[in-house]
C-alpha cells in the first residue's frame, strides 16, 4: 500500500502590548491512498457483508484505495408503471422479481441483462479522507484567556448501514421515513417502504459525503491574581470549557467521525452501524499554582 501527500503547518504568535497577545495555528494535510500489491492471483482481499442477505460491502484491491465501497449503482426510483414498463422493454433487469413503481433502478453496468454481484458492482465511495485540517486559536488579555481548537476531515464517504436496516415499515428509526417514495414525484432517491424492498443489496443509496469540521474545545478563563495583588498563589484561574460544542457537516447520521468498525476487518472504515455519538460536555474548573 502506498500513501502519498503533503502536510503543512503554520503558526503566528503576536504580542500587541503588555496586556494583549494571541496565537493562531492552522495545519492541513492531503493524502492519497492506493493498494499496490496483494499476494494472490485475484489481486483482491474481499471484505465482509454488513447487513443480512448482502454480499461484501468493502474490499482491498490493487489500484484502488484500501477499504473502498464496492456496491451497485442506482439511477433513481421508478415513478410510474409506464416508466417501469419501458425499462423492462429495454431488457434491463430489476432488483425485484415482481417490480413495481417505487423500486430502485439499479444499473446493469456490463449490459448483460442480469444484475450480477461480480460484474455490476463498482467503486462508489472511498472511506479514506483526502484532506485533514486543524485549527488552534488562543487569546490572552488582562487575565482573561480564550482558546478554540478544532479539526476536520474532507473528501471521503460514509456507508450509513443502519439506514439499510431501517428501510422496513417496522423499523422507522428517523423522520427520514417521510422522504421515502410514496407516489409519483415524491422521491427519486429513497424507494418505497415495504419489507423486502432492498433484497439485501448494497447500493450507493446508502453512501453519503462524510465531510465535517468539529469545534473540539472552546475555553474561557480568568486569572484572579490580576485583581488580588497580594495573592499567595502563582495562579488562581477559573475557567469554563465546552467540548464537542458544534460539528459542521451535511452527514445525516448521528456522528460523521466514523473510524474502524468493530466486528469487521481492521482496514475497514466509514461504516456507520449507528454508533453512539460523541457527547457534548461543559466543564468548569479551577487552576491553582503555588
Amino acid at each position: 500500500m502506498r500513501n502519498t501527500g503533503v502536510e503543512l503547518a503554520l503558526t503566528w504568535n503576536d504580542q500587541v502590548n503588555k496586556d494583549f497577545y494571541y496565537s493562531i495555528g492552522v495545519n492541513g494535510a492531503y493524502n492519497k491512498n492506493i493498494v499496490t500489491r496483494i499476494a494472490n492471483g485475484e489481486g483482491v482481499i474481499h471484505g465482509r457483508a454488513v447487513v443480512e442477505q448482502a454480499a461484501e460491502l468493502y474490499r482491498a484491491e490493487v489500484g484502488y484505495p484500501i477499504g473502498y465501497f464496492h456496491t451497485y449503482v442506482t439511477d433513481g426510483v421508478f415513478q410510474t408503471q409506464q416508466e417501469l414498463d419501458a425499462w423492462l422493454a429495454a431488457g434491463k433487469p430489476t432488483i425485484s422479481d415482481n417490480p413495481q413503481p417505487g423500486d430502485l433502478k439499479v444499473l446493469d453496468l456490463n449490459g448483460d441483462g442480469v444484475l450480477n454481484q461480480d460484474d455490476d458492482k463498482t467503486m462508489t465511495g472511498d472511506p479514506n479522507p483526502h484532506f485533514t485540517a486543524g485549527l488552534n486559536i488562543s487569546v490572552n488579555y488582562k487575565g482573561f484567556d480564550f482558546g478554540v481548537s478544532g479539526y476536520g476531515m474532507f473528501g471521503h464517504q460514509i456507508f450509513r448501514a443502519w439506514r439499510q436496516y431501517g428501510h422496513r415499515p417496522y423499523q422507522n428509526y428517523t423522520t427520514e421515513v417521510f422522504d421515502y417514495w410514496h407516489g409519483e414525484g415524491t422521491s427519486n432517491k429513497l424507494p418505497i417502504l415495504y419489507s423486502s424492498n432492498s433484497k439485501g443489496l448494497n447500493t450507493d443509496m446508502f453512501i453519503e459525503n462524510g465531510d465535517f469540521f468539529r469545534f473540539q474545545t472552546v475555553t474561557l478563563g480568568y486569572d484572579f491574581n490580576r485583581l488580588w495583588k497580594n495573592s499567595p498563589f502563582g495562579q488562581l484561574r477559573v475557567y469554563v470549557q465546552g467540548q464537542n460544542l458544534y460539528t459542521i457537516t451535511g452527514y445525516k447520521g448521528m456522528d460523521p467521525e466514523v473510524g474502524t468498525s468493530s466486528g469487521f476487518d481492521s482496514w475497514a472504515k466509514g461504516i456507520d452501524l449507528g454508533f453512539y455519538p460523541q457527547p457534548r460536555t461543559i466543564l468548569m474548573g479551577l487552576n491553582i499554582k503555588f
